[in-house]
């Protein structure tokens, strides 16, 4: 007599089961760590959009007086744009950026962790060429971008 059922076996299902838990995680971990690596690229554009726009402003004398700086000052979680010769909290005309959840700020180099350009000339104050840095990391460690 001939075996006429069909189907699987219980082994079976559990072999194509566990494979395909498998590459499920390792696809979406791939995912996770796209994300990361995309928001660390996206963040160092943003930052390095902003600098310029302050430099701008620092070479075109926008403001209340054409002799004015601007700049960016650094800290691990935020950075915040600034009109003066020095970054004060306390100034109105701040506007900070909030970095998302997992991303720092670190090695900041620059004196005080602020960037300041010069009125007209749009020259950083202070600037010492392959010395000033700034690394956005992510916090998991596996991305990071220093400019």
């Amino acid at each position: 007599m001939k075996n006429t059922e069909r189907g699987f076996s219980l082994i079976e299902l559990i072999l194509v089961m566990g494979i395909s838990l498998a590459l499920f995680g390792f696809v979406s971990l791939n995912l996770v760590n796209s994300q990361r690596i995309n928001s660390v690229n996206s963040l160092r554009d943003s930052v390095i959009s902003d600098m310029a726009s302050q430099q701008t402003k620092a070479m075109q004398g926008f403001g209340p007086s054409s002799g004015t700086s601007y700049g960016i000052h650094f800290l691990p979680d935020r950075y915040i744009l600034f009109r003066g010769n020095v970054y004060s909290a306390g100034d109105a005309y701040n506007f900070a950026v909030q970095l998302d959840q997992g991303i720092s700020f670190t090695d900041i180099t620059f004196l005080n962790s602020s960037i300041i350009y010069s009125p007209r000339s749009g020259d950083i104050t202070g600037f010492i060429d392959g010395n000033n840095t700034v690394t956005i990391r992510d916090t998991e460690g596996s991305k990071a971008e220093t400019f």
